[in-house]
């Protein structure tokens, strides 16, 4: 996986990370922080309440009484809060692909917590390819995508499938919970690697997951999801560090919903066609797909700034097209591609349908003619808007049954992605069009 941390723009929640209450006397803390930010962070940490709780992650206690946890935790967190207006836009995104993920997440009886992590390592889009071959949402190097099952071959790489690599990224996350038994170990082995971080432990059997001596890439991970969870679900507990605008936008209720269109463009930049690299961001047409994240920098203590991390930061960098996320304009008219269903009865997720050219077109240079057949899955049916989001996969022209990939996405209205869904797929008319 990738080693990389902070967030510039889109939007997210794994547990919790729950504290104890130390003793009367506190512990000193070797931080440059003022005392104006320290003290309320400490009374959040040290002085839990029914209303305000402690802080926990995937169900695993911070210890307020190690005073090397508190001191990095309290700086994670007031340097997360002062980029508070990154995360609040990455919020946005959250709250349209967590509900995808979630219910995978609970199938597999992984803590929801773990869901944050993709905010660390892709910025929660699909695209993000790694130097080092680290890819997807998930970021899964080749070698343990494989090993989950997930095809890693040049024309399907099932990485940027995201309901897939969900999937395979949760059996692996259980196999590293049967091998390290402590889910804070586990988000660092996502990170660094089951092998290093049981070493590790095995050396230091006594030490708390956060207190262990990791790398410094690994131990800023490991801080930085428990801030961006924390921050995310909790933000009237760090009011102090927030501005009322950000505040606002951190809470449960979004300061400004996600229109429709908006979560469109978000559900159709997810590419869940498991597209490969090359493709994903550019279409068989040379297309681009609009992508609706920022990048993601490690946010790491100035002393831990050394090659590894500045080469992990470039690695993330260098790999994810950045395009905000903004209103849909009236858009010019493009050329579409008119169909109709050849399969039957109700339409189903994962489904793979066949449509039928019933007007000749040319698009981009190759011409599709009456009688083609387009072989297409139906990727999501999302009951909130009631729309079905399908991309085609490949076509097998009408007079020579040659068969060639075809990337278009199903869209009602121009740059619209998504269309109502049907009752059923008998006689179904769809146009498709390049995105």
């Amino acid at each position: 996986m990738t080693k990389l941390i902070l967030i510039a723009a889109a939007g997210f929640s794994c547990g919790s990370f729950a504290v104890t209450p130390v003793n009367a006397q506190s512990p000193t803390y070797a931080t440059a922080l003022p005392l104006a930010t320290i003290v309320p962070l400490r009374a959040a940490l040290y002085n839990p309440t029914e209303e305000k709780p402690g802080v926990q992650f995937c169900g695993e206690s911070l210890p307020a009484n190690q005073p090397d946890i508190t001191a990095r935790w309290t700086r994670t967190l007031s340097r997360q809060a002062a980029l508070a207006g990154s995360l609040a836009a990455l919020k946005r995104r959250a709250s349209v692909v967590f509900p995808i993920i979630e219910p995978i997440i609970s199938r597999y009886d992984i803590p929801n917590d773990f869901k944050y992590l993709p905010l660390l390592e892709s910025a929660l889009t699909t695209r993000a390819v790694s130097r080092r071959g680290a890819a997807g949402f998930w970021q899964l190097m080749p070698q343990t995508a494989q090993s989950m099952g997930l095809s890693v071959a040049r024309r399907r790489d099932e990485r940027f499938h995201l309901l897939k690599a969900t999937h395979a990224a949760c059996r692996y996350l259980k196999q590293l919970y049967q091998q390290l038994g402590s889910w804070l170990l586990v988000a660092a082995a996502y990170n660094a690697g089951p092998n290093y971080v049981q070493q590790i432990r095995r050396q230091h059997p006594d030490q708390h997951p956060l207190a262990l001596p990791l790398k410094g890439v690994t131990k800023a991970y490991l801080y930085q999801a428990v801030a961006v969870k924390e921050l995310l679900t909790r933000p009237e507990a760090y009011r102090d560090y927030l501005s009322s605008r950000h505040l606002a936008a951190l809470s449960d209720s979004l300061e400004q919903p996600v229109t429709t269109d908006e979560r469109s463009t978000i559900l159709a930049s997810l590419d869940m066609s498991a597209w490969t690299p090359s493709d994903s961001v550019e279409t068989e047409w040379g297309i681009a797909i609009p992508d609706s994240t920022s990048g993601v920098v490690l946010l790491a203590e100035a002393d831990e700034i050394n090659e590894t991390v500045m080469d992990t930061t470039a690695d993330f960098i260098d790999s994810v097209a950045v395009a905000p996320v903004v209103a849909i304009a009236k858009a010019p008219l493009v050329p579409r591609l008119t169909t109709r269903s050849l399969s039957e009865g109700a339409i189903t997720e994962g489904q793979l349908c066949v449509f039928q050219v019933v007007q000749p077109i040319t698009l981009n240079g190759y011409t599709f003619a009456v009688g083609d057949m387009i072989y297409a899955h139906v990727e999501l049916l999302d009951s909130t808007t009631g729309k079905a989001f399908l991309r085609t996969d490949k076509i097998v022209t009408a007079d020579t049954q040659e068969s060639r990939p075809l990337k278009l996405i199903a869209a009602d209205q121009s740059r619209q992605p998504g269309v109502p869904i049907p009752s059923r797929l008998e006689n179904w008319r769809l146009e498709w069009e390049q995105m």
